[in-house]
């Protein structure tokens, strides 16, 4: 999968783009401000980016 904004996210499999995905979209349901949404974001990013770096 590739993304301008998440350039890692062609190193994950198709499960795991969707469930990095998933796990975005469900935060920006449940944070209920952008402020919330931005922290869940800036803790989901780095752990999925590492996860990625170390399958290419």
């Amino acid at each position: 999968m590739d993304s301008s904004a998440f350039p890692w996210l062609c190193h994950l499999s198709d499960d795991q783009a969707y469930e990095f995905l998933g796990e975005l979209i469900e935060a920006a349901q449940d944070a209920g401000t952008c402020t919330a949404f931005l922290s869940r974001l800036d803790a989901l990013v780095p752990a999925w980016k590492v996860t990625a770096e170390a399958l290419s």
